[in-house]
């Protein structure tokens, strides 16, 4: 039960995370990203000193998958996910960024060879009844485009399900611990090239420090976390059945925002979260 215990740790890390992010993200998508990842990063570098000294060891294609896993996650999936949680509301965007976890299970069979059960249809049946009542529920706690917020949570769901595959793959190579830090580098430069060719190399400094602390400790928390412990139960109980148990986030994440955000839970919230969850557990 190890496994487990990590993967539903992950999920509790990540629902924490969104509540820093949801709070910190005045300062806008792109720079959300860098900023987490930037901590994220640094914190557990410090931590892989401390513990470990300065020994790496991977090969060069784990390294190669690790980053492609965190480029889908971090630049092109953390974008997507910043600009939806600017437009709909925690208890809203996580469920739907939560039917990751059926897409996962899909191409873990498709491209891992990983075994993959009948319930799937299922689960996939009331995953797409969630999704349609999420986003055709009423405005909620002071959201800007549902629309758009619904459409930014679909495009990040199937950005980390392509990512976790490219990462189980990397994962054959390199422990979880050095593939949690190996796989932010890369994509942190890249985003940081082109959001300075845009907006200017010091813009990233300029913004106020309760962004940088909100984003920095939600990064800590996700992305360090949250990544360490999802990659170890990956590697111990597969990619399928590490995120389908992952998908207990979306109801900590609503009951989290509705005691700290004070987000409105109505009957279209909680129905719709109900079915998705139920859909993953039907998959499991």
């Amino acid at each position: 039960m190890i496994g487990e215990f990590y993967a539903l740790a992950a999920a509790f890390c990540w629902s924490v995370a969104a509540v820093f992010y949801k709070k910190g993200i005045g300062a806008g998508a792109i720079p959300a990203v860098l900023i987490r990842t930037f901590f994220a990063m640094l914190f557990l570098l410090v931590l892989y000193l401390l513990l470990r000294g300065g020994h790496f060891d991977f090969t060069l294609m784990g390294f190669a998958f690790l980053n492609l896993g965190g480029l889908l996650r971090l630049i092109l999936g953390g974008a997507a996910y910043m600009k939806g949680l600017e437009n709909i509301s925690v208890s809203r965007f996580i469920p739907i960024l939560f039917t990751f976890p059926l897409l996962t299970i899909l191409l873990s069979r498709l491209i891992l060879q990983e075994e993959i059960h009948p319930g799937v249809v299922g689960g996939t049946v009331l995953i797409v009844a969630g999704v349609w009542i999420l986003s055709g529920g009423h405005n909620s706690g002071g959201e800007k485009n549902i629309k758009l917020g619904v459409s930014m949570a679909v495009l990040a769901a199937f950005l980390y399900a392509f990512s976790i595959v490219a990462t189980k793959t990397g994962l054959k190579d390199v422990d979880p611990f050095q593939s949690a830090l190996i796989s932010m580098p890369v994509p942190l430069v890249l985003l940081y090239l082109g959001y300075s060719m845009n907006h200017g190399a010091g813009t990233i400094f300029k913004f106020r420090k309760e962004a940088y602390i909100l984003l920095g400790l939600g990064g800590i928390a996700g992305m360090g976390f949250g990544s360490y412990f999802f990659f170890v139960s990956i590697t111990m109980i597969g990619a399928a059945k590490a995120t389908s148990l992952a998908a207990i986030t979306p109801f900590l994440s609503s009951m989290m925002a509705l005691m700290t955000l004070k987000e409105k839970i109505n009957s279209s919230l909680v129905l719709g979260t109900a079915a998705t969850v139920a859909g993953i557990l039907v998959i499991l």
